[in-house]
């Protein structure tokens, strides 16, 4: 007889998975810059995402193309050797597994059996069949309101709905020490996908069927096969508690060399009955190993009949590396959008731009197709974040490429510092390769404010891009200026720190010709207004409104840009309120329209002069923030001048 060895081919890997994670929260204490992504690689939701890219044509920014392959990946492996994920690496499961020795310990913890046993394995389907539901729903990972494990490692991050998640936590901390791996058979919604696909034929030959009847023409809503796979899978489980027919490796058990010492019983996580079977096809069976160690017989419990140790700890690394060399080397769309019809699809032309900083996840690239589809001639978008890539498919006969980069292109007019009244301002204009997003643009305006001389810069489609820098020509030469625009890098700071960005700007071609330029003309150019109407505003006539005008400073300041739209929050709340812009004349002001006799411009002063800012979201639910701006004049009424 042999001694009992350990499994150290899974605690090695479940460790490891532990290491990982201590290290990802340690950093996040000492990189103020680290942002960790504690469900990058979550294999479930990867198949959520894939559902939803298929049914949506598009990849919400929690959805990445590692997951997807991880999930593709898990399966392959079910079908292949067995559930290996949930024995090697799933957190959740070898958590819950060591929280079940407390309960050993204190002899508190049971093992279900019976009708109470087979009845509780409907909810993780239930869950499964909800969870897929509202993330295909929403194209956002509904898992991550609930899940568990999700909650505890980011500290109940924003995604995570707390009711729920404390329930789920609760109930999985708790069930694990009196109820053997609780969560793992009655909750765990990637269990129930496991469990799918062991019974391949049956996933199989239910999307076949869906797949036949949308050929013939039949509008049938995925929902229907997702019902259906949900409650086929659940009475497989119940019914048989057995795989069937895969996966093709199992554990088997030489019944002329058992002793019937039962060893292999007591070491089982899932609780199976080793002894009871000689080949074991249990649907909990994880193919963990563990009773292959606890067998003190040797070439009594084996894998197919062999000493096949090391197949599932490396059969999960394989899979785990399949995973990410596919993620790595490709990539899927974001968003596939097409508004096109078939006609105009079959001869549209195809455009190619990569480089794209601001097409970063799913909201970008949404933003952008919604752009682009107000283009003529432009009839469908595909949009990769990872690389920062878009395809256009458009109609040669309506739009050429140099159109299309000019629809992409967003020219920007930027004031890094109000000139002083006597200040001397000129004018030289540039072609710059390289700068063509709004990131772009960004880091430009990073670095062109770090320089003491630079008044404001203009930007407007051309290839390379045209600029115009405004600059005291007593404090610097455009041979400075070019200098400058060529730094390799850009160091500034954010609210985590600071940042230091690559570029890569090239000054083209240059006038060296200075053109002056009179204070007030500058102002003017630079000025961006803002206009926001609400309140039913185009329902008034001009002779019902009123525009209340005042001195506002702080509509120069592009820092204060993005406060503008909590102000006209703010006064919105009041319905006799309906506009609210922003101008330059001889000075920056705010106007303010309302409806005649139903609020006095003391009373806009008042709300303008509030410490705090009051507003409503879409969803009904108020907010507030600190007000920012100060309006030390009091204005006018314009028609009463």
């Amino acid at each position: 007889m042999a001694a009992k060895k350990k499994n150290y081919y899974r605690i090695i890997l479940q460790t490891s998975v532990f290491l990982l994670l201590a290290y990802m929260i340690t950093r996040l204490f000492v990189d103020g810059t680290y942002f960790a992504d504690f469900e990058a690689y979550c294999p479930f939701g990867g198949m959520l995402a894939l559902t939803s890219f298929l049914e949506n044509n598009s990849l919400a920014c929690s959805m990445t193309e590692n997951q997807i392959f991880m999930g593709i990946a898990l399966a392959l492996g079910v079908v292949a050797v067995g559930k290996l994920f949930c024995s090697f690496i799933c957190p959740i499961g070898t958590f819950t597994e060591w929280l079940g020795k407390i309960g050993d310990r204190f002899k508190v913890r049971y093992t279900l059996k019976g009708l109470t046993d087979r009845s509780l394995r409907i909810l993780k389907y239930g869950l499964l069949f909800i969870t897929i539901y509202y993330t295909v729903g929403s194209s956002e990972l509904f898992c991550k309101e609930y899940d568990p494990y999700y909650a505890a490692f980011t500290g109940f991050g924003h995604d995570v709905v707390f009711w729920m998640a404390i329930i789920t936590l609760s109930i999985t901390m708790l069930g694990s020490i009196f109820i053997r791996q609780f969560w793992c058979k009655y909750l765990c919604p990637l269990g129930a996908v496991t469990n799918i696909f062991a019974f391949i034929p049956m996933f199989a030959g239910v999307l076949i069927i869906y797949l036949i009847l949308l050929k013939t023409g039949l509008e049938i809503s995925w929902v229907w096969p997702l019902a259906a796979v949900s409650v086929f899978g659940f009475l497989l489980e119940t019914t048989r508690l057995r795989t069937w027919l895969f996966p093709p490796f199992k554990i088997t058990r030489s019944v002329h060399s058992c002793t019937d010492c039962k060893l292999c019983d007591k070491q089982c996580p899932m609780g199976i009955q080793i002894s009871s079977y000689e080949v074991v096809d249990h649907i909990d069976c994880h193919l963990c190993g563990d009773c292959l160690y606890a067998c003190p017989v040797n070439e009594t419990i084996q894998i197919n009949k062999k000493e096949r140790r090391w197949l599932p700890a490396t059969a999960t690394l394989s899979l785990v590396v399949l995973g990410l060399l596919l993620a790595l080397n490709i990539e899927l769309p974001t968003i596939n959008l097409r508004w096109g019809n078939d006609m105009q699809m079959q001869t549209a032309g195809i455009f190619s731009k990569s480089g794209l900083k601001n097409v970063k996840c799913y909201g970008s690239a949404i933003s952008f197709a919604s752009k682009m589809k107000r283009v003529p001639g432009v009839l469908g978008v595909e949009a990769y974040v990872k690389s920062h890539t878009v395809k256009i498919f458009y109609d040669p006969d309506r739009i050429d490429e140099r159109g299309l980069k000019r629809a992409i292109f967003t020219p920007s007019r930027t004031l890094l510092k109000s000139p002083p009244p006597r200040a001397q301002i000129s004018a030289i204009r540039l072609k710059i390769d390289h700068l063509f997003d709004t990131y772009d643009t960004y880091y430009l305006t990073q670095l062109l404010k770090q320089s003491n001389g630079i008044w404001g810069f203009q930007t407007q489609y051309g290839e390379p891009v045209e600029a115009i820098i405004y600059y005291d020509p007593a404090k610097l030469s455009t041979d400075r200026i070019k200098a400058i625009i060529q730094s390799p890098e850009v160091t500034y700071k954010t609210r985590n720190g600071s940042v230091t960005q690559e570029l890569d700007f090239s000054v083209a071609e240059m006038d060296d010709t200075m053109h002056p330029v009179e204070r007030d003309d500058f102002i003017r150019k630079m000025f961006s207004p803002f206009n926001l109407p609400f309140n039913d505003y185009k329902k008034y006539t001009a002779e019902q409104l009123e525009v209340y005008q005042v001195p506002f400073k702080q509509a120069m300041n592009p820092r204060y840009r993005r406060e503008f739209q909590f102000l006209a929050a703010h006064l919105s709340l009041d319905s006799s309120i309906v506009r609210f812009e922003t101008t330059y004349t001889d000075q920056p002001y705010a106007r303010i329209y309302y409806v005649k006799s139903r609020i006095t411009e003391d009373q806009i002063w008042q709300m303008l002069k509030q410490d705090t800012l009051h507003f409503m979201y879409r969803g009904g639910k108020m907010g507030s923030k600190k007000n920012v701006f100060h309006f030390n004049e009091k204005g006018m009424v314009l028609s009463r001048k």
